[in-house]
C-alpha cells in the first residue's frame, strides 16, 4: 500500500518530465525501493513507459474524470510504498477551467512537487519562475524542489543554483543536454512502449535513463520530499459489462486503462487477453469483447489477414455477445480501414464503418458520454476521452452516446451500435 506521494512536473510539455520521472522510477527500484507510478490524466501511452521503469503496470489518475475520493484510493492502494506521479503538460494546464492539471492532482493527493525547469536560453530567471509557480499553487501541495534540465555548462548551474538558494528552494540536481533521452514521437505523440520493447530499444533507453538520474539527482533528498497518502474509503466503479471478458491486448489494442480492468477483476469479472496480431479468436465462452484503442494503422495487413480473428468476432456476434470496441478497435470492428496512401484494408465489417487516415483532422478532449444503448449493463454516463486523426468516411446506423465537451458544450451523437455490436472513438475513463 502507498504511504507517499511526489509528484514530477514542468512548464510545459517537453521539459524533460518523462525523462526525469522514467529515469527516478528505475533508479530506485534498483536500489530496492517499493515505487508504484501514475500518469496524470488519460495518457495510456505514457502510463506503459511508467510501468515498464517498475516493471508493474501503472496507473491513470485523471482529476477531471474522477473524484478526489476516488484519486486517493487508486493511488493508495498501489502495491509500492512510494507513488511518483509524472505531470501533464505545463503545471497548471487541464482542460476548461484548469480541471484536469498537474496541480490540481498534486492538490488532490496532498503531494509535493518536484519541478522540472528547462534551463535553456535562461540564468536567474529560472530560480524566479520556480518562485512565482510555488506562490501560485493550490492549497494541499507544494514545490519540494527543482531539477535543472539542459544545464550548458557548470557556470550555468552555479547562477541557477546561488538564485535558488535566494529563495529557499531546493535544488536536487541537474542534467545536462543528453538528446539520446529523448523518446520518438508519433501522430498520436510517443511511439508506445510495446514498440520500442519488441525493437530492443526500450529497456536501454530506461536503464540509460535511470544512470543519468542516479549520477545527476540527490536521490536520498528526493525520497525525503514525498509526503503523505491519506488513504480514502473504495468508490463506486463502474460495474464491469461481463463476467467472462475477452480483451483484446497486443501492440496494436494497447490501449486499457490499469483502474478499469483492475475494478472489473475486484468486482468479480475475469479477464481473458487475446491478441489479434496473432490470430486469436476470443474466447468461446465470452460473454463480452472488448477491443480497446491502440495502433491497428501500423498492421493493417495483419489485422487484415487474421480470419481466426474475424471469425470469432463474427461468430460471437451471431450468437449475441455483446461486442465493444473505443477507437482503433471501434474502427477494426466496421468494414475497413483506409491508410494514409488510400488503400483500403477490409476489418471485421460487424459496422457500417469506414475510417480513413488519409482524410485527417485531430479530434481531442475529454467527453460527457450518454449511453444510448443497452450495451454494458448498469453503466450510466460516463466521461471519456477523445484523441485521433481518422475521419469516418462512411458512418451509417443508430448512434451509441450523446456526447458533450469539458465545458457541457453539446457535440451531437457518437458512436454506432448494430444488434450486440457497437463502439465509438471516445475511450470510456471512469
Amino acid at each position: 500500500m502507498a504511504s507517499q506521494a511526489l509528484v514530477v512536473g514542468g512548464l510545459t510539455s517537453g521539459s524533460g518530465k518523462t525523462t526525469v520521472t522514467l529515469g527516478l522510477l528505475r533508479a530506485l527500484v534498483r536500489t530496492g525501493h517499493s515505487i508504484s507510478a501514475a500518469k496524470t490524466g488519460p495518457d495510456y501511452i505514457d502510463a506503459a513507459f511508467l510501468g515498464a521503469a517498475i516493471l508493474s503496470p501503472a496507473i491513470n489518475l485523471d482529476s477531471h474524470a474522477m473524484t478526489p475520493q476516488m484519486i486517493r484510493h487508486l493511488a493508495a492502494t498501489r502495491t509500492g510504498e512510494m507513488l511518483i506521479v509524472e505531470g501533464v503538460m505545463g503545471l497548471f494546464d487541464g482542460t476548461d477551467g484548469g480541471s484536469g492539471s498537474t496541480a490540481q492532482l498534486a492538490s488532490g493527493l496532498g503531494a509535493p512537487i518536484i519541478l522540472v525547469l528547462d534551463a535553456r536560453h535562461q540564468g536567474q530567471t529560472a530560480a524566479a519562475l520556480a518562485a512565482g509557480i510555488r506562490s501560485q499553487l493550490p492549497a494541499g501541495t507544494d514545490l519540494a524542489g527543482v531539477v535543472l534540465n539542459r544545464v550548458a555548462s557548470p557556470r550555468h548551474e552555479a547562477l541557477i543554483i546561488e538564485a535558488l538558494s535566494q529563495r529557499g528552494i531546493p535544488h536536487f540536481g541537474s542534467l545536462a543536454v543528453t538528446p539520446s533521452m529523448e523518446v520518438p514521437s508519433r501522430h498520436l505523440g510517443l511511439v508506445q512502449a510495446a514498440d520500442l520493447a519488441a525493437s530492443g530499444e526500450l529497456e536501454p533507453r530506461i536503464e540509460a535513463a535511470a544512470d543519468l538520474i542516479a549520477a545527476s539527482l540527490d536521490l536520498d533528498a528526493i525520497i525525503a520530499a514525498a509526503g503523505p497518502l491519506q488513504a480514502a474509503e473504495p468508490t463506486n466503479r463502474l460495474p464491469p459489462p461481463g463476467q467472462l471478458i475477452a480483451v483484446a491486448s497486443d501492440q496494436a489494442f494497447g490501449f486499457s486503462y490499469t483502474h478499469m480492468l483492475e475494478g472489473w477483476r475486484a468486482a468479480g469479472a475475469e479477464i481473458m487477453p487475446f491478441s489479434p496480431l496473432a490470430d486469436e479468436a476470443p474466447a468461446a465462452d465470452a460473454d463480452f469483447i472488448f477491443l480497446p484503442g491502440g495502433y491497428p494503422e501500423l498492421h493493417l495487413p495483419a489485422l487484415t489477414g487474421a480470419r481466426r480473428f474475424h471469425d470469432g468476432l463474427r461468430a460471437a456476434a451471431a450468437r449475441g455477445v455483446r461486442i465493444y470496441g473505443e477507437c482503433g478497435g471501434f474502427m477494426t470492428l466496421g468494414e475497413a480501414i483506409i491508410d494514409a496512401d488510400g488503400t483500403a484494408y477490409p476489418m471485421a465489417g460487424l459496422l457500417r464503418l469506414e475510417t480513413s487516415f488519409a482524410a485527417r483532422k485531430l479530434h481531442l478532449g475529454y467527453r460527457g458520454l450518454t449511453p444510448l444503448a443497452d450495451f454494458w449493463p448498469g453503466l450510466g454516463p460516463v466521461t471519456g476521452h477523445e484523441f485521433h486523426y481518422t475521419t469516418a468516411t462512411t458512418a451509417e446506423g443508430d448512434p451509441l452516446f450523446e456526447m458533450r465537451d469539458a465545458g457541457d458544450r453539446d457535440l451531437g451523437t457518437a458512436g454506432l451500435v448494430t444488434g450486440p455490436v457497437c463502439g465509438s472513438y471516445a475511450h470510456i475513463i471512469v
